[in-house]
């Protein structure tokens, strides 16, 4: 018996997909299947069941998924104190979108680096909708997106509720009481066409009669702010952004201006045999995104 069978035997689990789990542990899909079979014929019963179109676990894989959950940790803190204590260099893949890393996602690199100095992390930058399905295909260990992630062997931390903001240059010629048709006369820069942003705001205008607007449109916070500050136009981004960059003597908050949603945000992340390592990052995620919350008050 090997440790490879017991951690495919335990992403494939975990995870109730073959192809995730082989993504997962950075090998083919008919290595991961080759792995959990010869488990399964030396241990001599059936781990999974194969016979629906579900990856569902026998009964006697339920048994033993705990005790194999075990003997991964066991041989994980065998090999550390063999070193002497030195872990093993590990990678984590991290997604997260352009709002969290004008934010806060350099002091979280910091905390990487500090406390889990074993780690290197490889870092993506797109939207939530695409790191979401990333994260499902196994591709990535963590990711800080907007919306939770309801899909097998995902767990979701809840990090912050952060509002949208109406922003403008000082150089613009807006009423500080600005009213919507007032608004509707200037470029609006806000995120992607793909975000729920752009939909909120597309159907904000609509609604009140107003469409369409000159509306662009970018999946770059910096690059939105850079616009906004240079002014050319609105801005519409998230509350996170602006409190980190906004320079009071070049921008200011359109107060008074409609309400927009407000997103939630979370760090989501594996917990398979090779996920433990999203888990630590997502917690120090968590801090990291409470500390700046508590420093803009």
């Amino acid at each position: 018996m090997e440790i490879r069978q017991i951690e495919a035997f335990v992403s494939i689990a975990t995870l109730r997909n073959f192809r995730v789990a082989a993504n997962r542990l950075h090998i083919t899909q008919p290595a991961v299947s080759m792995r959990l079979a010869s488990l399964e014929r030396e241990l001599g019963v059936d781990l999974i069941d194969r016979s629906g179109g579900d990856v569902q676990l026998t009964p006697k894989g339920m048994q033993l998924l705990q005790l194999a959950e075990h003997l991964l940790d066991t041989t994980a803190e065998l090999k550390t104190l063999a070193s002497g204590g030195e872990r093993k260099l590990q990678r984590v893949r991290i997604g997260t979108t352009s709002t969290i890393v004008n934010a806060w996602i350099v002091d979280l690199f910091k905390e990487i680096e500090r406390d889990l100095p074993h780690l290197t992390a490889e870092l993506m930058v797109d939207t939530s909708p695409r790191l979401r399905s990333l994260l499902e295909r196994g591709e990535l260990d963590l990711a800080i997106i907007m919306g939770n992630t309801l899909s097998a062997g995902v767990r979701n931390l809840l990090l912050a509720r952060y509002e949208t903001r109406w922003v403008v240059s000082r150089q613009l010629r807006l009423p500080k009481a600005a009213s919507l048709a007032d608004m509707a006369q200037h470029p609006i820069m806000t995120y992607a066409r793909d975000s729920a942003t752009y939909g909120a705001i597309e159907e904000l205008f609509r609604n009140n009669g107003l469409w369409p607007i000159r509306i662009s449109c970018t999946n770059s916070a910096e690059a939105l702010l850079g616009i906004v500050k240079a002014g050319m136009g609105i801005g519409i981004i998230s509350e996170a952004c602006v409190g980190a960059a906004q320079d009071a003597r070049s921008l200011r908050i359109i107060e008074g201006a409609p309400a927009l949603p407000v997103y939630e945000y979370f760090a989501s992340y594996h917990v398979d045999s090779v996920g433990r390592v999203g888990m630590m990052v997502a917690e120090l995620a968590q801090r990291v995104c409470w500390e700046h919350a508590a420093r803009k008050k």
